[in-house]
């Protein structure tokens, strides 16, 4: 394919992933309000409820690709709300657990019914075969990404100057 062509190619295939990202994200805050979460809230939420009675600040960084450092302040906002609450560590008295209070628990219930159903929602023009094919290209995207080193790209073309 020629040069142009295929820049053209490249630019149009990234903004189409971009915008298709950016709405998605926005519909998605838009359908938490309600429950009165942030995604990011709610994220965390879904992160110590998938580790259970023993989740540690830093698993639920690991668990939500974070520094430990992004969620101290959504962890303050969800016991301010109580939300969640945090205990020290029966075998280490200096680690924290962080656990889901009986109404996080229920309002999880409600947002995790919701969120399922906008998944539905959102898919459901496309047949088997097509939602096959996009997990599969993603996954391909997001492997590729992972051997990407955006910093020494830009090294190399600000060297080039």
């Amino acid at each position: 394919m020629a040069g142009v062509q295929r820049e053209r190619l490249e630019s149009g295939s990234w903004l189409a992933v971009v915008r298709a990202y950016e709405r998605c994200s926005r519909l998605y805050s838009e359908l938490l309000k309600p429950f009165e979460l942030t995604t990011p809230q709610y994220d965390l939420l879904l992160a110590i409820q998938k580790l259970g009675g023993s989740a540690m600040p830093h698993e639920l960084a690991n668990a939500m690709y974070v520094t430990r450092g992004n969620i101290t302040g959504l962890m303050k906002r969800l016991e301010a709300q109580g939300l969640m609450r945090r205990r020290r560590h029966e075998n280490d008295g200096r680690a924290q657990v962080c656990e889901l209070t009986y109404e996080a628990t229920e309002l999880l219930a409600s947002a995790n019914q919701a969120a399922a159903k906008f998944i539905k929602a959102q898919l459901e023009p496309f047949d088997d075969r097509t939602l096959m094919r996009i997990e599969r290209d993603m996954n391909e995207m997001a492997a590729h990404l992972n051997t990407l080193d955006p910093l020494a790209i830009a090294q190399e073309v600000h060297n080039d100057r």
